[in-house]
């Protein structure tokens, strides 16, 4: 559908019919350019009578009569053309001021955008002499390539990372504080001193927090740290980690439990002695159930401890190690880029402004120049649909003429079709392959000139 500026009635716009005029000159013309092969045949073979000798093409593969039969009736549309795209660019006249502040503010727009590539490039060429930014940068790549490679082994889930967070430690310490209300009480019996006492839960504490630690995550990584496919000496080091869980374990249960045994006998020892309740009074007690009830309740912290380690750490222990290693090399990275991703921000915000100013001040210039551009837009890509099928005519044409002239030229036995093909001579030249003619190359300036 034609866009173009409304005319009054009686007074249709001059621009308007010039463009109504050139896009009447459709394509289609250049149909009538194709000749009838039997015409061609008959200007080959009268080229050929006239000559007598092998018939001469030029560079491009054109003979004499090759030019008056096939370019000069392309010629002569073609200059139809250019007195019909004349009277259009005369009309267009009067707006091309407009045109070309449409245009100057589309090369403003470019320069503004490529001002800020380069302005964009300088930065990071600046960053790039910093030997530090280099090499936190490679290793940052390095960790990314690493975690990537695991992600995929993962099908691209999240690692759980809960235990490389602080409310980890905060879980572990919530724990040793349950061991010390459990175990002080005990401790503070068997020993009568309550820094000693505090000292050796605070002691029972650590360990039965790392014991946890240990069996939890152990138990979440199995698969992985004592499958076929670990390597022997990562399964002796997570043999030896299991075992000194295991032996920290022990140590809080023997301890607990010894104290406790020994508590509970130095009550009932004191009980043989005189009290206010009469010799004959004294407090039921046994060490058996003291000591299981100690040991059940340290079980207890240690199983609430073996329940946070392992919803806190993921199976796959190198995932988990893989991501941590990400996380650490990107805050390095980011810490040096960040003045560098400040100034590329401020880059980017500053050609926004200018964008937007630039197009504010051109936008009436723009509007008054879109009903002219769509008209010249329509114009242009007619002329290059109607250039494309004159060279389609004249190639086409070519091509036959070539043909008759060379079963003309073996006709008349000036040339063998068996020696060159049917192939023209090219004066200085070796001669044309006999499939095309390069007709293509330089064709259009051949029918301008």
């Amino acid at each position: 559908m034609a866009i173009g500026f409304p005319g009054k009635p009686g007074h249709p716009d001059p621009l308007q019919a010039a463009f109504q005029e050139a896009m009447a000159f459709g394509p289609d013309r250049a149909g009538r350019l194709l000749v009838p092969p039997a015409l061609l045949a008959e200007a080959a073979q009268r080229e050929v009578r006239q000559g007598g000798s092998p018939v001469q093409a030029d560079a491009r593969g054109f003979t004499p009569g090759m030019r008056g039969a096939v370019l000069e009736p392309a010629r002569a549309l073609l200059s139809e053309w250019k007195q019909v795209r004349a009277g259009f660019d005369a009309r267009l006249g009067p707006h091309r001021d407009a045109l070309d502040g449409a245009s100057r503010l589309q090369q403003e727009l470019a320069d503004l955008g490529r001002r800020r590539d380069e302005d964009m490039a300088q930065v990071e060429r600046e960053m790039e002499q910093n030997h530090r930014y280099r090499e936190r940068r490679t290793r940052f790549e390095e960790a990314d390539a690493r975690f990537r490679r695991y992600s995929d082994a993962n099908g691209n889930r999240g690692a759980v990372m809960i235990a490389r967070q602080p409310v980890y430690l905060l879980a572990l310490f919530c724990v040793g504080l349950t061991e010390w209300l459990i175990n002080y009480t005990t401790f503070f019996l068997f020993f009568g001193v309550p820094a000693i006492a505090a000292g050796t839960t605070l002691i029972l504490a650590c360990l039965l927090a790392f014991a946890s630690h240990g069996h939890g995550a152990i138990l979440k990584q199995w698969t992985h740290r004592f499958g076929h496919h670990a390597e022997r000496t990562r399964r002796i080091a997570d043999w030896r980690f299991l075992g000194l869980s295991t032996l920290a374990l022990v140590v809080v249960l023997g301890a607990a439990g010894g104290s406790r045994y020994m508590a509970a006998l130095h009550v009932i020892r004191e009980q043989g002695g005189p009290n206010i309740l009469g010799s004959d009074v004294a407090v039921q007690s046994d060490p058996g159930i003291d000591v299981l009830l100690s040991l059940l309740a340290n079980l207890a912290a240690w199983l609430v401890g073996i329940f946070l380690a392992y919803v806190s750490h993921d199976s796959d222990p190198d995932y988990m190690d893989a991501t941590g290693q990400r996380r650490v090399a990107w805050r390095r990275y980011h810490r040096l880029r960040k003045p560098a991703d400040a100034r590329i921000l401020q880059i980017e915000s500053r050609t926004a402004k200018e964008l937007r100013e630039t197009e504010l001040a051109s936008r009436s210039r723009i509007d008054a120049a879109l009903p002219a551009k769509a008209l010249l837009d329509q114009v242009e890509a007619r002329d290059r649909a109607l250039r494309d099928a004159i060279t389609a005519a004249v190639r086409s044409n070519a091509e036959q003429y070539r043909a008759a002239l060379a079963t003309a030229q073996a006709a008349t036995g000036t040339a063998t079709a068996a020696a060159t093909g049917g192939a023209l001579t090219v004066p200085g030249e070796r001669p044309p392959e006999p499939a095309r003619l390069t007709v293509d190359r330089g064709l259009l300036s051949e029918l301008e000139s």
